[in-house]
This record gives structure tokens, C-alpha cells and sequence, in this order.
């Protein structure tokens, strides 16, 4: 494909310095998948109010000047991160409220790329934040950075977070695929939490290492340059994460994973964005496979009850 066929890296730009790491993070990105970088920015000060009261807009010429300035901005800086690498860099001012325009963009994308904050406090309150209310949906692969990376970063490896639905599956793919364009290696964690009874704990953590190295069988054929460490303990995941992530240069997780716990389900992804000092690569469940029969013993065994595991690192 050529620059102008091949599905762009989005990036999110509003002038702050959050965005600005996401932009020399996507022009980066970009480089590594021979794609084009196009940043977007939302000229309205858009706020959405919901389904019911829609988006409220208010633009007007300084908000023009605004969004220009920090294109211009945006273009500059992603041509230094890349420099001597030529980088097709396309920008758009739009006039739609963040979310919903990147939503829109993101539609055509291979990834989406936004800081974890941007300007205006009165919208974060209002909106929750733009990476945030992006993180519920993701029309694509949806990245969150959190600030800076240092250049000695690049030679960390991926942290892919697994768990039992086909959005794990997602995650390793992705997760493969960066790390072998990135020249690194994959820490794939898989982690269990369960406040019940510690009787088959044996079992089940067989039954874990299984399901992880079958997931990683299925999607590292294609990457077979790619070193894997696999890991399956028990422990919070979301906790897990932001803790590994401190020898990592990219986490990697489904939108739905949920950690295999017999708890409330609840979004990892939503906790590690709020933790995690590295950028966070967050896959949308874009197709399901059929489950394999341990996926489907798996999910029985949660419904009743699986055990507790003890609280020591099982490494696999």
C-alpha cells in the first residue's frame, strides 16, 4: 500500500503537552508500520452531554487560531521524532466535540492515539476525559500515553494482559505484532483472583497455563522472531499490570478483560489508564472465535466457584 491507501495512526491534539507526547509517541508509531500520521483537532470547545441533550458547541475564530497553532505544533514535533525518516503527516481542524470526532476518524484508523489528559478541567469534569470516554468504546485499537517516554524505553518489552474471551485473543495479536516491529520481547500475564476455597487449585492453574500457551500458540505463528515469557500467578491484574509496567514500554489489553475473577466484572483497562505509566494499548472485541473447550470449562468453573490459588508467583 502507499501512504495514501494505507489506513492512517489518528492522533488526538489539542495543544497541551499530553497531547503532544501522544503525538511524537503515534508519529513514532506510525514510522514503525510504514503508515501516515494524521492529527485531528476539535476546534469547539464540544462538550457531550449524553444521548439525550447531545453535544453542545460553542466556536468561534480564536478557537480556529487555536486549533491551527497546535497543528502546527503537532506537525513539527512529529517530523523531529522521526527525522531523518520521512513521515506523511495529514491534519484536519474539525469542529464536532473530541470524542465524537475521533470516534468518527477512528472508523478508518489502525490506531487511535490520545493523551491520557488534555486541556479545560470544566470538561474533564463534564465528560470524564476525552481517553476515558474513548476507553468504553474503541471503534479501533485505541492507545492512551501517559506522558513522556524515555528513548531508553524502546528496548523494554510489551506487557499483554490475557484472560479466557476472544479479546485476549485480540491483545496478543496486537501485541506480537508491535513488539516484533519494535525488536522486543512479550511478557504475556495471565492472573487469577478469587476469594473462595483453595481446594483444585492445581487444576485450575494447569488449566491457566494451558489456555495462555494455546493463545499464544494460536497468534505467534506469524512472529516468530518474538521472544515470549508467559506468567500465571494470582493476583489483582490490574494491580499486576501497573506494577510490570514499570519494566515495560507498552501494556497491551482486551476491552473486556476482566481478570478471571468471580468478582463483579469490572474493566481492567479502566484502572491500568488511571495507574500505568507507560502507554496503554486498549483492543476492541472486532470478531469472536469459537471457544475452545477449556474457555468454555473455564467460564463454568467461575460461574461455581473456582478456588482460591496461593498467593506465590507461579511462573510459567
Amino acid at each position: 500500500m502507499t501512504a495514501l491507501t494505507t489506513p492512517p495512526v489518528v492522533v488526538g491534539v489539542d495543544g497541551s503537552e499530553s497531547a503532544l507526547s501522544a503525538v511524537r509517541w503515534a508519529a513514532r508509531t506510525a514510522m514503525l508500520r510504514h503508515a501516515p500520521l494524521h492529527a485531528v483537532h476539535a476546534m469547539s470547545s464540544g462538550w457531550d452531554l449524553g444521548d439525550h441533550l447531545g453535544v453542545f458547541t460553542l466556536h468561534n475564530q480564536g478557537f480556529r487560531e487555536a486549533g491551527e497553532a497546535a497543528l502546527a505544533a503537532a506537525r513539527e514535533v512529529a517530523h523531529a521524532e522521526t527525522a531523518p525518516h520521512p513521515l506523511t503527516v495529514r491534519t484536519s481542524l474539525v469542529s464536532p466535540s473530541p470524542v465524537s470526532a475521533l470516534r468518527r476518524h477512528a472508523r478508518h484508523a489502525q490506531l487511535l492515539v490520545v493523551g491520557a489528559r488534555g486541556l479545560g478541567a470544566f470538561e474533564r469534569t463534564l465528560l470524564g476525559s476525552v481517553s476515558g470516554a474513548l476507553a468504553r468504546r474503541p471503534r479501533c485499537p485505541l492507545a492512551v500515553v501517559p506522558g513522556p517516554q524515555p528513548p531508553r524505553s524502546r528496548q523494554l518489552p510489551v506487557l499483554v494482559g490475557i484472560d479466557a474471551s476472544s479479546g485476549g485473543e485480540h491483545a496478543v495479536e496486537f501485541a506480537l505484532g508491535e513488539a516484533s516491529r519494535r525488536g522486543v520481547g512479550v511478557v504475556a500475564i495471565s492472573l487469577w483472583t478469587d476469594p473462595h476455597a483453595v481446594t483444585r487449585a492445581n487444576e485450575l492453574t494447569a488449566r491457566a497455563h494451558r489456555l495462555l500457551t494455546e493463545t499464544l500458540t494460536r497468534c505467534s505463528e506469524e512472529f516468530p522472531d518474538v521472544d515470549v515469557t508467559q506468567l500465571v500467578a494470582h493476583d489483582d491484574l490490574a494491580h499486576r499490570l501497573v506494577q510490570e509496567s514499570a519494566s515495560a514500554q507498552l501494556i497491551v489489553l482486551g476491552s473486556h478483560t476482566s481478570g478471571l475473577t468471580l468478582a463483579p466484572r469490572r474493566s481492567v483497562s479502566s484502572t491500568v489508564l488511571h495507574g500505568a505509566k507507560v502507554p496503554l494499548v486498549i483492543i476492541g472485541q472486532r470478531s469472536r472465535r469459537k471457544p475452545s473447550h477449556d474457555q468454555k470449562t473455564l467460564r463454568r468453573d467461575q460461574r461455581s466457584g473456582p478456588p482460591h490459588l496461593p498467593t506465590s508467583e507461579i511462573s510459567g
